[in-house]
């Protein structure tokens, strides 16, 4: 009996010896497979764009006016050149640096058309650009920035923001070349009443004495523009007048009063064109409005007519 005892005990010892190192094994992989669950994922390196690259290449430079030519009359030429420079973000002058100039090309029809030139700095990171002979009055504006890597639009716009503007200054020739006008005033219950003085009277405040009422001056004519030229070109031909300037001055809504009872609000709006005598094209066209305050009806109403044709005129000497 004690025999068998004593073998069931060692058997009983090597099952537990076998039992621990089975669970040691066990927790050994375990751990194991934990460490391995767990590592590091391998880095992904994402490359920037090529306009990532670029702007990145850029940063830091800045683009100035240096120099703009004085305003002209249309039909003449720039006195001198439009003048810009680029540094780095030193302040240090960047030579042989890449440009985009974006200035007025045509007008048509009233409306501006821009062209790009592509040019480079100079040793001393200055950009000189001489604009061909202006046929167009215009009051804008001339751009310089970077000239963009790649064709993608929010590079273009980015590119735009870091660039430098000045004026482009053109004036008409309406003050040799003179013009008649048919430009009716409106009253508030939105009947047309008679010419609009104050626009004839601002420019011969600012000494454009060519300017008055054209021979056709029927309300009937409101409207029915081309047969207005027509009848207007029947009466003084296409070479005495330069312009024929035509439209319609509105209220927008009545006149109000003040909320705090100071006073009247007034709110008119002018549609106004323009052709040429000598071949009836349509050269201008615009939509202006205004808003002004007076202390009765009709200093508000006076008030906001002078000043909305002091832009007009602005407009004109511009835009023609």
């Amino acid at each position: 009996m004690k025999h068998n005892k004593i073998i069931l005990t060692g058997l009983s010892a090597l099952l537990v010896f076998t039992a621990c190192a089975s669970t040691s094994s066990s927790e050994n992989d375990s751990k194991s497979l934990s460490k391995s669950n767990t590592a590091a994922p391998e880095k992904i390196v994402i490359e920037p764009t090529a306009e990532e690259k670029f702007l990145s290449s850029i940063s830091g430079v800045s683009i100035n006016n240096v120099s703009t030519p004085k305003e002209i009359a249309k039909g003449k030429n720039f006195a001198s050149a439009f003048v810009f420079e680029v540094k780095d973000g030193e302040d240090n002058a960047l030579a042989d640096f890449p440009i985009s100039i974006v200035y007025p090309e045509s007008r048509t029809e009233g409306k501006l058309t821009y062209a790009t030139a592509n040019v480079r700095s100079d040793e001393n990171g200055k950009v000189s650009f001489t604009a061909p002979k202006t046929d167009f009055a215009a009051n804008t504006k001339i751009t310089a920035y970077p000239t963009p890597a790649t064709d993608d639009e929010k590079l273009l716009e980015t590119v735009k923001e870091m660039g430098a503007q000045t004026d482009w200054k053109v004036k008409s020739d309406i003050a040799t070349k003179g013009a008649v006008l048919f430009i009716w005033d409106y009253n508030e219950k939105d009947r047309p009443v008679n010419n609009w003085y104050d626009v004839q009277a601002e420019f011969r405040t600012r000494g454009i004495t060519m300017v008055g009422n054209g021979p056709i001056n029927e309300t009937s004519y409101i409207g029915k523009y081309q047969t207005l030229y027509k009848e207007t070109y029947k009466v003084i031909g296409g070479s005495n007048y330069g312009y024929l300037i035509y439209g319609t001055n509105k209220f927008v809504k009545p006149v109000e009063a003040l909320e705090d009872g100071s006073g009247y609000r007034c709110t008119m709006k002018a549609e106004i064109q323009a052709v040429r005598m000598k071949d009836g094209a349509l050269v201008y066209s615009t939509e202006l409005t205004h808003e002004a305050t007076g202390k009765n009806w009709n200093a508000c109403v006076s008030n906001c007519k002078e000043q909305l044709a002091k832009k007009l005129v602005t407009d004109l000497i511009y835009g023609l």
